[in-house]
């Protein structure tokens, strides 16, 4: 018999066994009542059987499903439920749960297998792994780069290039890094970024590779292109007038005929000019060789000598070594910082040169300005991140300028060599630091130095 309410279905079977408990023990009491009593007793059994069968009917329909919320099959969960004459709120609760369960288990399957595709079509190199060194994702362009799969071990990636598997093991979270390898007969130049993410108390750290070398090839392209013409404006500039004094003067040794002239012939004037031009071919000679001499420091840098330095004691030291012009120029120079020291891993004399040339060039830019004013700004963030950033309220560098003050031997100013910003670039490259100019005319130019 099924019952339509749960609660009915009790009350009826505790009454039906409350009356064949009451008629068995009013039959024992009489005399020869021996079947009613024992029949009594029978029902009473079978009805306090059928309680626990009918209980365990529900408490086992609920385990059942929650197990199959547990194992997530919402298909054969179906079983438990009642047929559609059957109007159990109880059961009509598990169909409305069990139906909401599906919806979002095939929204959820849904969007994995959505992102999956576009993981897969990406160009960029992906890849995860756990703390066991076990590879739980990888798309399909890291599987045809390095002939991996998912579930295999990351050591595998030793047996290829033990540079590119020691970089991906310990490269932090958030931090990058660029690599050159040789990979199936071609050369690559990796650029690799990691992240670390916690997922169910497991850390699982997801790298991505990128080959840039087209890029770089661009890039490269570009930038000697710049460094031709620049080179080629320079030249041009000391070997032009050379040239045309050197033909002045042999013009002036010359007679008529061709022939090589007395000295006793050529007149006062005429060996004046002579002087002079000698005098201009000297000075422009030197020029050209202190071009080259610039040009011979900015491509020897020596290694950087790290060790820690506190940034407040690397800038003082600076502003002391240019406390003169700081002076003359009656400068408001000021160093802030939130924080009372700030220890940083560098090579001390080459970041002083890079901190001295940037401070050059800002009080520079403040020879016209009437309240001159120059302010150094150090900070670390959590991650122990250095920053410097040096700031004036001078006439500021034009837009089209910004892109090339880096370039080697380019300047704005008319007594400039434009190697101090190159320099100081190559110099933060060797650090693996960044440094940025943010600049708006007339108000003044801001350089970020970062570690």
């Amino acid at each position: 018999m099924v019952f339509k309410n749960f609660k009915i279905g009790i009350i009826l079977r505790a009454f039906s066994l409350g009356i064949s408990v009451f008629i068995s023990i009013y039959a024992s009491y009489q005399n020869e009542w021996y079947l009613t009593t024992l029949v009594s007793s029978f029902f009473s059994i079978v009805f306090l059987m059928e309680i626990i069968r009918y209980a365990e009917k529900y408490k086992r329909s609920l385990s059942e499903f929650l197990i199959s919320i547990k194992s997530r099959d919402f298909i054969s969960s179906t079983n438990i439920l009642p047929d559609k004459s059957t109007r159990d709120k109880l059961k009509e609760s598990y169909q409305i749960i069990l139906d909401e369960f599906k919806n979002i288990r095939i929204d959820k399957e849904i969007q994995y297998h959505y992102l999956k595709t576009i993981f897969e079509h990406i160009k960029t190199a992906l890849l995860s792994f756990n703390q066991d060194g076990k590879i739980e994702f990888i798309n399909k362009t890291a599987g045809e780069l390095f002939d991996l799969k998912a579930n295999q071990e990351l050591d595998k990636i030793k047996h290829i290039n033990i540079t590119l598997y020691n970089t991906i093991l310990n490269l932090n979270s958030g931090e990058s890094e660029l690599i050159k390898l040789k990979l199936k007969d071609e050369l690559l130049h990796l650029s690799i970024f990691a992240t670390e993410l916690k997922i169910q108390n497991k850390t699982i750290k997801l790298i991505s590779l990128q080959n840039i070398k087209h890029e770089l090839e661009f890039q490269e392209l570009e930038s000697w292109q710049k460094l031709i013409r620049v080179l080629t404006h320079e030249i041009m500039n000391s070997v032009t007038p050379i040239s045309s004094l050197s033909s002045a003067i042999n013009e002036s040794l010359e007679n008529l005929n061709g022939n090589q002239a007395e000295i006793a012939n050529i007149s006062d004037d005429d060996f004046e000019d002579m002087i002079s031009s000698l005098k201009t071919i000297e000075n422009r000679s030197k020029g050209l060789l202190k071009f080259v001499s610039s040009y011979k420091q900015l491509t020897r840098i020596p290694k950087p000598d790290f060790k820690q330095v506190n940034l407040f004691e690397l800038v003082n030291h600076s502003k002391t070594l240019l406390k003169q012009k700081i002076k003359d120029k009656n400068i408001n120079f000021r160093i802030t910082s939130d924080q009372k020291e700030v220890m940083c891993y560098l090579d001390y004399d080459q970041i002083e040169q890079v901190i001295i040339n940037l401070l050059i060039n800002a009080i520079d830019a403040l020879s016209e300005k009437e309240k001159p004013e120059i302010k150094v700004n150090i900070s670390q963030d959590q991650f122990n991140k250095c920053a410097i950033f040096i700031s004036d309220n001078g006439k500021g560098i034009e837009n089209e300028d910004i892109d090339k003050i880096f370039i080697p031997f380019y300047t704005t100013k008319k007594e400039g060599s434009g190697i101090g910003l190159s320099l100081s670039r190559q110099i933060m490259r060797l650090h693996k630091g960044t440094i940025q100019v943010n600049s708006v005319i007339n108000k003044g130019t801001e350089i970020i130095l970062e570690f």
